[in-house]
């Protein structure tokens, strides 16, 4: 009675095996949660996780074997889920005291159908407080003495620690690609309402996607498949279709792709070790040339942060009325600031959002996608900070699919990641592009 691990299947090679019967379920989830336990006292990477929870679920999908419908293409993938999703069978508590013990009484629309494709939702993941910048207890697992990133912290480092081969995750400025580049995984922010927000925290409306962290660009792709499409109620996704994203990722481009490296305004931050690994992967493959981006970005910053702060002064309206003592002062700070946003600015920057996105499009007429840095560097040596996101703040602003490539560690033995940028809704170019670059990669190595 074979058992795999985790750490060393992607989540479609994991399913394989479980649906072959390579693999037993029961056994497997028995042998991986004791894995899980004693690596997570360590990295801390879930705030809720409960045997018996991920018990019955193993038990309903054994029964499912017997039914006459085929299984589904999830089937038995652990996956962890960022607090700030709704969950029935776990608490979801914003990374938040003020909420904690918060049990929804329904499920995420992403949490229900990863469930209806036989995923195994085997914990909440921890976030930074209500997803912004106060870090949670999650360590690198590269190195405990530095961070995760955030805000999708734990998504990240359990992905990473081998403790699911899928995490869900967030962003709104930079919560996905910055902890993807830290901890050394693949990370994925789709288009703008590719993935319904519904059951979802709620911090700015205008920016909040869902992301995806995995061990391959295909899990990626078929992952951000399941969640994809309207739900009926998240006006953000209204009128999307599902995706169908991973047969067109794993198909060969009809052309080989043509990539530019935008070292962005923002290049005299990036650290000077990482600035050389950037400049040799460039000079080393003739698919990508140098660029410029447009002055528009620059502007984008601060147009990104009046909608993010307005929105968030809102979405915590009751947290700061009614639970002051249970805001962090940073936080509390950081609201008292967002009241100077005036309506005026604030319409003013969402009228952006288009217009921003808009200023990429001849790149998009010559290019497959924009590489830039996935952060300024390695993760920082400290766990009271989650690193600056500047490297996504013009992408997430302008609602364009983004994504993580794990290509690099530097002398310090941490990863760094090269982040590829695609067409608005475009996103399967984008997998199919990177997908290609990542293998050309490999075998020129």
């Amino acid at each position: 009675m074979a058992t795999v691990s985790v750490t060393e299947l992607t989540a479609i090679d994991l399913r394989e095996s479980l649906v072959s019967g390579e693999t037993q379920i029961e056994p497997f989830v028995d042998q991986h949660w004791e894995f899980v336990a004693d690596l997570d006292a360590q990295v801390n990477a879930f705030c809720s996780i409960d045997k018996e929870v991920v018990t019955a679920q193993a038990s309903d999908l054994l029964a499912q074997r017997s039914r006459p419908q085929p299984l589904g293409s999830l089937y038995g993938v652990p996956i962890g889920i960022k607090d700030i999703i709704d969950t029935v069978d776990y608490p979801t508590a914003y990374g938040s005291a003020i909420h904690q013990g918060r049990y929804p009484v329904v499920d995420a629309t992403i949490v229900r159908r990863l469930k209806h494709a036989g995923a195994l939702i085997f914990g909440k993941t921890v976030t930074t407080e209500f997803a912004t910048f106060v870090p949670g207890p999650t360590r690198n697992p590269h190195n405990l003495e530095h961070t995760p990133g955030g805000s999708s912290s734990g998504s990240a480092a359990a992905v990473a620690s081998g403790m699911v081969p899928v995490a869900i995750g967030s962003q709104t400025n930079g919560s996905v690609i910055r902890p993807a580049s830290y901890c050394g995984v693949y990370g994925f922010k789709p288009s703008f309402g590719v993935i319904p927000r519904t059951g979802m925290l709620a911090q700015s409306p205008s920016l909040d996607q869902v992301g995806v962290f995995a061990r391959s660009i295909e899990d990626l792709a078929l992952v951000t498949q399941v969640m994809s499409g309207d739900d009926g109620l998240d006006i953000g996704a209204s009128r999307r279709s599902p995706q169908q994203l991973l047969d067109i990722c794993r198909n060969e481009p009809p052309l080989a792709p043509k990539f530019c490296f935008v070292k962005t305004p923002w290049w005299n931050k990036v650290d000077p070790q990482a600035q050389q690994v950037y400049e040799d992967f460039v000079a080393s493959n003739d698919s990508i040339v140098w660029a410029e981006l447009p002055q528009v970005v620059e502007e984008a910053v601060r147009w990104h942060a009046c909608i993010n702060e307005a929105e968030l002064l809102f979405s915590l309206q009751r947290e700061l009325r009614q639970h002051p003592d249970g805001l962090s002062k940073a936080l509390k700070d950081r609201l008292e600031q967002a009241r100077s946003v005036t309506t005026i600015d604030y319409l003013l920057a969402k009228d952006r959002i288009p217009h921003v996105a808009a200023a990429f499009d001849e790149y998009f007429d010559y290019f497959d996608a924009i590489l830039t840095p996935a952060a300024l560097g390695t993760a920082p040596h400290s766990l009271e900070s989650t690193g600056d996101p500047i490297m996504q703040t013009v992408w997430s602003m302008a609602h364009l699919p983004s994504l993580n490539l794990p290509l690099f560690r530097l002398d310090n033995g941490l990863p760094l990641g090269v982040q590829a940028v695609g067409k608005a809704h475009d996103d399967a170019r984008l997998l199919r592009s990177a997908r290609w670059l990542v293998n050309s990669i490999a075998t020129e190595s």
